[in-house]
């Protein structure tokens, strides 16, 4: 995962904390995310994840984002510049 796509899975976590209700760890970049979150949350993550970011996610988009790593590096390619975290550069 780049820096980017790291900020930008971080700004994830935090939606689904704060929108969802997520207690506990986050979950692993590439662990499945309908293994933590049922379809109605997973929904609800996706429209968050829109709004934040400024992008829209197909189907098929859910289909090739099951696991966060997944999510992050769709949002990081598609999201506006100005909508991307700032991703923290480790030396």
């Amino acid at each position: 995962m780049t820096p980017a796509e790291a900020a930008v899975a971080r700004e994830i976590v935090r939606l689904a904390r704060e929108e969802l209700r997520l207690e506990g760890d986050p979950p692993a970049p590439d662990e499945p995310l309908a293994g933590r979150l049922d379809s109605l949350a997973l929904l609800g993550l996706a429209v968050a994840v829109e709004d934040r970011f400024h992008v829209i996610l197909g189907e098929e988009d859910a289909a090739r984002a099951r696991t966060l790593a997944d999510l992050a590096r769709l949002v990081a390619a598609r999201a506006p510049p100005e909508r991307l975290p700032a991703a923290e550069v480790i030396p």
